[in-house]
């Protein structure tokens, strides 16, 4: 268990790319996916200082998944805002904590375990705010509208964000507070645009997305080769 130690699991999204069914309520290894993600963190965060963050009309779907699949837990449901923003704004108003670190994670990711939060969480310790994150080894290419390619972009210094993402609480609401009028993709930029620091930390490939209907299939493979 970490001191001082918060998670927002951000699992909100419409899921307009996977199709018609929620990404989130997918089976993964006999749980649905976003629980992977409160099952593999609950070990570190105390069950107060977890929310996880939901389309408001689903929340009664998501509670009651909950209680069927980890009735052990104590698991925290409130709804997001209007978009991803907004909805980690609303976790940050719900949690207690007033000092320490937060974790914001996609409940997109499943295969994110405790030993990568420990380990982002050892640099968001030292510099105030660190993520998961990939280097970059395609060759890249900028392209004009019409598809034709105009450059080669350097991969030198490319990172992919992923999360989960952690940062000093008090920081991430300073930029919040900063930055609210502003609509961002990910935590680190909100960071970014307040004027403070954030590192990279490597992870790897095994911390794989869902978002299409496709990523089911290679999720599946990765967490059985996993052993999980």
């Amino acid at each position: 268990m970490l001191d001082d130690f918060s998670v927002i699991i951000a699992a909100g999204g419409s899921s307009k790319r996977y199709g018609e069914r929620n990404k989130l309520l997918e089976m993964l290894g006999g749980l649905p996916v976003f629980l992977h993600s409160v099952k593999n963190f609950s070990t570190l965060c105390k069950a107060e200082n977890m929310v996880v963050v939901v389309q408001r009309e689903s929340l009664e779907k998501y509670r009651e998944t909950a209680e069927h699949f980890l009735p052990e837990l104590k698991i925290n449901f409130i709804p997001g805002g209007s978009d991803r923003t907004g909805s980690v704004r609303n976790g940050l108003d719900f949690l207690p904590a007033k000092r320490g670190l937060v974790a914001v994670h996609d409940a997109a990711r499943p295969l994110a375990g405790a030993e990568l939060l420990e380990r982002v969480a050892e640099r968001a310790a030292v510099t105030g705010g660190a993520i998961a994150a990939v280097k970059v080894v395609d060759s890249l290419k900028l392209t004009g509208k019409n598809g034709m390619i105009i450059s080669p972009v350097s991969r030198d210094d490319l990172y992919r964000a992923e999360t989960p993402q952690i940062f000093d609480i008090e920081l991430l609401r300073q930029a919040y507070d900063k930055c609210s009028t502003v609509s961002a993709t990910d935590d680190a930029e909100i960071m970014r645009l307040a004027g403070f620091p954030v590192e990279v930390v490597e992870t790897g490939a095994f911390n794989l997305k869902l978002t299409t209907a496709g990523d089911l299939d290679l999720l599946k493979l990765f967490y059985n080769a996993a052993g999980k």
